[in-house]
């Protein structure tokens, strides 16, 4: 059990040439995407400001280039929500569903090795 992440990203290596199309993601956009997923999954979008509010990640002009990085890659798509134009709200596309899915797999197989 204690190589349960290192199978992981072994299958995730294996997988990445084939079937990936996040190769060209930074590595913070992969995290802030992961962040992303995870409010869209809560059923509570962030919005663009309170995403480029991740300090962790970078500041806040480079955190809006990968938002940007992102929506040209397919995995988030930016929507406003009732009459606030203004305000927009990011949830991830199929592109990044399939990704996850992937992912779980990946980590699936990883634990059942």
């Amino acid at each position: 059990m204690a190589h349960v992440y290192l199978k992981f990203l072994q299958n995730i290596a294996a997988l990445e040439p084939i079937q990936f199309k996040h190769k060209d993601l930074s590595p913070t956009a992969i995290l802030l995407l992961n962040e992303i997923a995870v409010k869209d999954f809560e059923e509570q979008p962030l919005t663009v400001t309170q995403a480029m509010g991740f300090n962790a990640l970078g500041s806040a002009a480079n955190l809006h280039r990968k938002l940007d990085e992102l929506r040209e890659t397919g995995m988030i798509e930016f929507r406003s929500v009732g009459k606030n134009r203004r305000t927009k709200y990011l949830y991830i596309t199929q592109a990044a569903f399939n990704y996850f899915q992937t992912m779980s797999k990946a980590m699936v197989e990883a634990v059942e090795s």
